[in-house]
């Protein structure tokens, strides 16, 4: 049974996490996380897989709930983009009607998109670089035009939390700098935008960053501190241990 809390929302300066805990089975998937998520930025995390990063993002739109811990100025509008899969080549949609998907929340039964929303779906095709090629069907745009339309899905429905996981799989370089650019664009806005990503050039665009090792915060700071931070841990992890000392696991963060 969980026992996480949601506090009332805190307006826009952020997301406060607090001794954040998920389990699942055996698996400890979070581990007494504490970290601060702020409005305005992007906060990249970063982490080995299996270092919960996933399970951070799906804590966070409301998809798993913790087992225990608080999240302060949790906002109810949370927008989620996952990694593209096969399945969505294969789905008989254009570009344009899979980012009104993002609005059907929104929309009555019948799901008609009015003036107000085709507006926002061209911003949004826009922010990607998409808006020319949303006429053509998923299955026939490439890996990385594909991940931009569900980037657009996630911005249409301007949440106050943004949270993408992987969002420059298997983009190529242009579709990455159209991915950060958007994202910048929609933190400048004052949203909570959180991307966990293994994309290098990604984090250092990011604003902030956190690094996970096994459900833990072992480093948080700038991009390139917590850059650093892990490459210092990959090659601690490399080294032999002397006197069989055992790698510390748990880093002091290097920033706020």
């Amino acid at each position: 049974m969980s026992t996480a809390s949601a506090l009332p929302t805190s307006g826009s300066t952020g997301i406060r996490v607090t001794d954040l805990v998920v389990r699942r089975g055996d698996v400890t998937a979070l581990d007494a996380l504490d970290c601060e998520l702020p409005a305005g930025v992007v906060t990249a995390v970063v982490g080995g897989n299996g270092s919960g990063k996933s399970t951070l993002l799906e804590v966070l739109a409301g998809i798993v709930a913790p087992t225990t811990g608080a999240m302060a100025g949790l906002p109810d509008a949370r927008a989620l983009v996952v990694q593209r899969t096969g399945g969505d080549d294969r789905l008989p949609l254009t570009g344009r009607q899979a980012v009104e998907m993002g609005l059907w929340r929104e929309l009555g039964p019948l799901r008609r998109v009015g003036p107000h929303g085709r507006r926002r779906v061209d911003a949004a095709l826009d922010a990607v670089g998409m808006r020319g090629e949303a006429h053509r069907q998923l299955g026939a745009m490439s890996g990385g035009q594909r991940q931009r339309v569900l980037v657009a899905q996630g911005l249409v429905q301007d949440a106050p939390l943004l949270l993408l996981d992987e969002p420059a799989a298997a983009a190529d370089v242009d579709a990455r700098d159209r991915i950060d650019a958007a994202l910048a664009e929609r933190a400048w806005q004052g949203a909570v935008v959180v991307v966990a990503t293994h994309d290098r050039a990604s984090l250092a665009r990011a604003d902030r960053a956190l690094l996970l090792d096994r459900g833990r915060l072992v480093a948080a700071g700038s991009p390139a501190e917590v850059a650093v931070a892990q490459a210092a841990r990959a090659a601690a992890a490399l080294a032999p241990q002397a006197g069989g000392a055992p790698v510390d696991e748990r880093m002091t963060s290097t920033g706020a």
